[in-house]
């Protein structure tokens, strides 16, 4: 691996140490599911709208206001990722960022052939619709900052039973 991979690895690393998220912060407060199970194949351009929409205006996570960034496109590849997290959350009931065999985001998009320059993650738990695990994301101040990052180009979302995932990157 050269240096600059390398680097940009350990900072991506680093990143989702920083921004992971706990259980609280992407599990409704309740313990149950807003408005029942997540849809079995979640509206893609929906996500978009509603995550560009965010972009598009800028958003206060936690105490920093982010401003608007470009808009995010959607991308295949990072789906079949997100649904392969999603699907293993599901089956083992481990809500991590950490999938199986210990893998990261990064192992994971690089599996299904993504030669990424930089990339993040947000999962979550218990929602029933795009609106409302979108509106958690944004509510979080990690996946807020995932969502409004400008090193970010593309995105995938999947879900698998009550867990969701979200996969940004960018390609090199």
């Amino acid at each position: 691996m050269n240096f600059r991979k390398l680097t940009v690895v350990l900072i991506a690393f680093a990143t989702l140490i920083i921004t992971s998220c706990n259980k609280e912060e992407t599990t409704p407060t309740n313990n149950t599911n807003v408005g029942g199970p997540a849809p079995n194949t979640p509206d893609q351009q929906k996500l978009l709208d509603l995550v560009n929409a965010a972009r598009a205006t800028g958003h206060k996570c936690g105490n920093t206001f982010y401003p608007a960034v470009p808009a995010l496109t959607w991308n295949a590849t990072l789906a079949t990722a997100a649904q392969k997290h999603s699907d293993y959350m599901n089956s083992t009931g481990n809500f991590s960022h950490t999938g199986e065999n210990g893998s990261s985001a990064g192992d994971r998009i690089s599996a299904e052939g993504y030669n990424w320059m930089a990339y993040g993650e947000n999962i979550a738990e218990g929602y029933a619709t795009e609106e409302a695990v979108v509106q958690a994301w944004l509510e979080s101040e990690g996946h807020c900052k995932n969502i409004m990052s400008a090193d970010y180009k593309e995105m995938g979302v999947a879900t698998s039973g009550n867990y969701w995932t979200q996969v940004f990157g960018t390609q090199q």
